[in-house]
């Protein structure tokens, strides 16, 4: 009954752990498995023997060896058969056996898997750590290689967004040139020049007036006809004299109001009061303003 159940366990596990393997190996082993089972032991090696001589890779060695050292085992032969248990496991030291043993021929071959682990533990640590300082190498590449796109993405970007920016720009209507005449202060010089003339005129005819009055008061008209001449003459420059003051007075203060506020319309323009007075004029300016700046 136990050999029955072995058997359709062997059965069970032989094509699952032969996946890998060729199929010639695979045919004598499993021919090798139908032998152990009906405890023909010597026949079960001679497959097996026949199995590696078709071995095409490692792992084919790996299942010939553990099989064999199974038949080993249960022909009572444990040196050999742990021998070749570690055959096994130093090519793979996962590898299961491919048919269920006895309890016996389980611990002999786990002390010889923990044998063969103990003694490739420098050689597994170090292709562990090859295969992981591989990973991070590969890992790194991955990640330059994606640093290196999303900069040029960002560069691109950032052109396209210049170009946009430019041709906005040239679309964009040139701004208008607006040309300013010359300023009111520019001119207040006419006024101004007019109303010193007129104040020279004035002195003239207050000064003349004034000889004309002198020369009655004194007594030094020599006829009554030069007298009415000197007297008539006199009136006539101080009306002239007079006239020509307001004249001054209303040129001079035209050229000080012309030169406050006939700066540009930025600058604040000061408050400026014109009144009239008897016998002349007055202005009055209220403000601040750059005398200096008014001059360029």
């Amino acid at each position: 009954m136990r050999r029955a159940l072995v058997l359709c366990l062997a059965l069970l596990l032989s094509g699952a752990a032969f996946a890998q393997q060729s199929q010639e190996v695979i045919k004598y082993l499993q021919a090798a498995i139908t032998l152990y089972e009906n405890l023909e032991y010597a026949k079960a090696l001679a497959q097996v023997q026949k199995a590696r001589t078709k071995a095409k890779s490692p792992d084919d060695e790996a299942r010939c060896s553990v099989l064999e050292a199974i038949v080993l085992a249960d022909m009572g032969k444990d040196d050999k058969a742990s021998k070749a248990f570690q055959e096994a496991f130093s090519i793979d030291p996962e590898l299961k056996l491919p048919v269920a043993v006895a309890p016996k021929i389980s611990a002999l071959a786990e002390k010889a898997r923990e044998q063969v682990k103990k003694m490739l533990a420098p050689t597994i640590a170090a292709q562990k750590a090859e295969e992981e300082k591989r990973l991070a190498d590969e890992k790194a590449k991955a990640d330059a290689v994606k640093a290196e796109e999303d900069k040029k993405r960002q560069e691109a970007l950032a052109q396209q967004q210049r170009e946009d920016e430019e041709r906005r720009k040239a679309m964009q209507p040139p701004p208008a040139i607006v040309k300013q005449g010359p300023s009111l202060r520019s001119f207040s010089w006419i006024p101004g020049a007019a109303g010193l003339l007129a104040a020279g005129v004035a002195t003239f005819g207050f000064v003349s007036a004034s000889s004309r009055y002198t020369s009655l008061v004194q007594g030094t008209v020599g006829s009554n006809a030069d007298a009415m001449a000197a007297r008539d003459s006199g009136k006539t420059f101080a009306a002239l004299g007079w006239v020509m003051s307001g004249v001054a007075v209303a040129g001079i203060g035209a050229a000080v109001v012309m030169f406050l506020v006939g700066a540009p319309p930025a600058e604040p323009a000061p408050a400026v009061t014109l009144a009239v007075l008897p016998g002349g004029g007055a202005v009055t300016i209220s403000g601040s303003f750059d005398l200096v700046e008014g001059l360029r």
